[in-house]
């Protein structure tokens, strides 16, 4: 319940259009590659490392149409499929989302295509919500991906009150001791309690966000220029502060707008905020401060539990008023490498 009650205190895709194959779970936990407007599969291999593809792995695909179960028996850990076509092209994909029992909104911000035709490589990225949740088979799983890694960008009583405990390897880890000022919520329900306030509100915060955390974001980059190990980084819903981070990210990569937009977008797909809200209205101590967001009206909270492309839009825009372009922010403001990050994460 913290999770998104931290979240109201603090606060702060749909797959690429380029996307052409994706990976998802059927209900009963198979692997299914799919594919749309895109080249038929000729052939598929399946590997534990993105790079790790030999020409004696790949297995002839036969009739199907438009998707078809991935056979993982073979692979320990997280599962990567190598696409080869009739021509000959070839495309790594992979989960999107991370399979874990206790994950919340734990995903891989790989294979996304830049403007000059590459991809963000796979298995370098994570972002993710609050990890309190995570089981011993979920660090299982989290171990054979090598994050070396954790930026947490959560405000000093979001991780007492739900701490991680990392048991997939040895870590570097990034954190702040500090309390977000929540004036700016405060200031908008003084008008009065409506959606209208609450958008407002939000975008607001959106939009100061850049400058606020600038410092933060700065030592994230600066770790992902360090190299050599995947990282991960996050909040306490993975939407917002983490949602402004992995735009900056994918556009120091050169990824499009309207696909980083839709990158946001997915945590509306993957978490349902709303439905956490509505289970701690049961049980929350009437004494907690927190009571009061889980009681206002449903049509009040919304807004701030959705991840709308207008409010990541606002933070970008508001980046573009202040500084002339997102490239100049990251460079003259976080001291952003953009040469070496795209040497680093992009094939």
């Amino acid at each position: 319940m913290r999770l998104w009650l931290a979240c109201l205190c603090l606060i702060i895709a749909a797959p690429s259009a380029h996307a052409q194959y994706a990976l998802s779970r059927s209900p009963a936990g198979e692997l299914i590659l799919s594919w749309s407007g895109a080249p038929a599969p000729a052939a598929v291999a399946v590997s534990h490392d993105p790079s790790g593809f030999d020409a004696a792995d790949f297995t002839p695909v036969g009739a199907h149409s438009g998707s078809i179960a991935i056979d993982t028996d073979s692979v320990e850990g997280r599962p990567y499929v190598r696409v080869r076509t009739l021509s000959g092209s070839e495309h790594t994909v992979a989960e999107r989302l991370l399979p874990l029992e206790g994950g919340k909104n734990f995903r891989d911000l790989g294979g996304y295509e830049t403007a000059d035709g590459r991809r963000v490589r796979w298995g370098q990225l994570y972002r993710s919500g609050v990890m309190t949740g995570l089981t011993e088979g979920d660090y299982r799983y989290l171990s054979h991906l090598g994050i070396g890694v954790v930026c947490d960008l959560r405000a000093s009583s979001e991780r007492v009150a739900e701490p991680t405990d990392w048991r997939a390897g040895p870590v570097q880890t990034l954190a702040w001791d500090y309390e977000i000022d929540t004036a700016v919520f405060a200031a908008a329900f003084s008008g009065g309690l409506s959606e209208e306030n609450s958008v407002a509100a939000f975008s607001g915060f959106y939009r100061d966000m850049p400058g606020a955390f600038a410092d933060r974001f700065a030592a994230l980059f600066d770790m992902l220029e360090a190299g050599g190990q995947p990282a991960a980084f996050h909040c306490s819903a993975g939407k917002d502060r983490t949602g402004v981070a992995a735009a900056l990210i994918l556009t120091a990569l050169g990824v499009p707008r309207e696909t980083i937009l839709a990158d946001y977008a997915l945590s509306d797909t993957f978490v349902d905020y709303m439905a956490d809200i509505e289970a701690s209205r049961a049980s929350i101590d009437p004494e907690d401060p927190a009571a009061f967001w889980v009681s206002l009206p449903d049509e009040v909270l919304a807004p701030f539990m959705r991840s709308d492309p207008a409010y990541l839009a606002a933070a970008l825009d508001q980046i573009e008023a202040d500084h002339g372009s997102v490239d100049a922010y990251l460079t003259g403001v976080l001291g952003a490498d953009l040469e070496r990050l795209r040497a680093l994460y992009l094939e």
